[in-house]
C-alpha cells in the first residue's frame, strides 16, 4: 500500500472537467453502440462490425487512461505519476496501453482494408497496390506481437527505477516526496529493452500507416476509375464513407502526435507546472478523449450514420429519399 506521501493534488479545474467528460462521453459511446447494432440497415452489418470494434477501442484507451491508471506527467520532469486506487501497480497497469494503442491503430487498418476490398472487387484486373498492402499489413501484424513482448520485457525497467530517478533528479532538481514511490516512473531510456520497445513500436507505426495510406491510395483510384462496374450514386456513397474514414483517422493521428510533441516541447523549454498547470493535463485529456472526438466526427460526416441518428430522434431528413444513400448489399456486405 502506498503512503499518503504518494498522493498528489490535481488542479481543481481539471477534475470538473474530467467528470463532465466522462458524463458526456460515456453516454455517447453508449448512443453509437446502441444506433450501430439495433438501427444500422441489414447489408450494413459487416461494416458496421468494423465500426463497433473501432469505436470500443477509444473507450477503452479513455477508461484505462482516466479511470484505471488516471495518469498525469509533471512538467517539467518528464514522469508520469498515477493518483487513483490501484496507483501502486501503476508501471503493470502502463503496461495496458501499448495494447489499447495497438488495438485502436490496427481497428483503423482493418478500416481502410475494407473499403479497399469493398471496390477492388469490381475490378478485373489485379492489383499490385492490394498485394502491398495484405504485405504490409501482415508485416505489421508480426511487428505488434514483438512490441507486445517488449511491453512485458520492460516491466522491471519500470518497476525498479531509484537508481534512475537518483540521475534523473540531479538532472532536473529536487523531486517531490511522491515522485520516489512506485506510482511514479518514468521511460527509462538507460534500458536497451525499452530503447528497442520504442524502435519496434516506430517500426509498427510506419507499418501500419503505409499499408492503410496504400489501402487509401487505392481505394480512391478504384473509385475514380472509368472501368470500375460502379453507378455514379454509389460511388458518392464510397467516397463519402472514405471521407468520414480519412478525417477520423486524421484526429487519431493528431490527438496522439501533438500532444506527445508539446510533451517534448515542454520539457525542452522547461516549462514549470506552476507556470502552466493545466497544461500536462489538457494533453493527456486530448489523448484521453480523442476517441469520443473521433466518434462524433465519423456519425456527423458519415450520411448514412448521421441519417440514422437523426431517424431515431425523429428529426426531418433532409433529403425525402434517404433510402437512396443506402449502398446494395453486394458492395457493403
Amino acid at each position: 500500500m502506498l503512503n499518503e506521501t504518494c498522493m498528489f493534488d490535481e488542479p481543481f479545474g481539471y477534475a470538473v472537467a474530467h467528470y463532465i467528460c466522462t458524463t458526456l462521453s460515456v453516454p455517447m459511446y453508449g448512443l453509437a453502440f446502441y444506433i450501430l447494432i439495433f438501427k444500422s440497415p441489414s447489408h450494413f452489418n459487416n461494416y458496421r462490425n468494423y465500426l463497433i470494434s473501432h469505436i470500443f477501442s477509444g473507450l477503452l484507451l479513455e477508461l484505462h487512461m482516466g479511470t484505471i491508471w488516471k495518469v498525469t506527467v509533471v512538467l517539467p520532469i518528464p514522469i508520469m505519476c498515477s493518483n487513483n486506487f490501484i496507483a501502486e501497480y501503476a508501471p503493470m497497469v502502463f503496461q495496458f496501453l501499448p495494447i489499447c494503442l495497438i488495438y485502436t491503430g490496427t481497428s483503423i487498418l482493418a478500416l481502410f482494408v475494407y473499403r479497399m476490398e469493398a471496390v477492388i472487387v469490381h475490378r478485373s484486373e489485379k492489383s499490385r497496390i492490394r498485394k502491398c498492402v495484405v504485405y504490409l499489413k501482415y508485416l505489421f501484424f508480426v511487428s505488434i506481437f514483438v512490441v507486445l513482448a517488449f511491453t512485458v520485457l520492460i516491466y522491471p525497467d519500470l518497476k525498479y527505477q531509484k537508481d534512475y530517478k537518483r540521475k534523473m533528479e540531479q538532472r532536473f532538481g529536487t523531486f517531490q516526496p511522491y515522485m520516489w514511490c512506485d506510482n511514479c516512473f518514468f521511460f527509462n531510456f538507460d534500458s536497451i529493452l525499452f530503447q528497442w520497445f520504442f524502435r519496434v513500436a516506430a517500426v509498427a507505426m510506419v507499418l501500419g500507416t503505409t499499408s492503410a495510406a496504400l489501402a487509401l491510395f487505392q481505394t480512391i483510384k478504384c473509385v475514380n476509375s472509368v472501368n470500375i462496374q460502379l453507378s455514379a450514386k454509389t460511388k458518392t456513397i464510397h467516397r463519402n464513407f472514405l471521407v468520414s474514414l480519412v478525417i477520423a483517422a486524421v484526429i487519431h493521428g493528431a490527438c496522439i502526435l501533438i500532444p506527445l510533441a508539446g510533451f517534448l516541447w515542454a520539457i525542452t523549454l522547461v516549462i514549470s507546472l506552476s507556470q502552466f498547470p493545466y497544461f500536462p493535463y489538457i494533453l493527456t485529456m486530448i489523448i484521453q478523449e480523442h476517441g469520443a472526438a473521433s466518434t462524433i466526427t465519423m456519425f456527423m460526416t458519415n450520411n448514412l450514420l448521421r441519417k440514422t441518428l437523426l431517424r431515431m430522434f425523429l428529426i426531418p431528413q433532409l433529403s425525402s429519399s434517404s433510402q437512396s444513400q443506402n449502398l446494395q448489399s453486394t458492395t457493403m456486405s
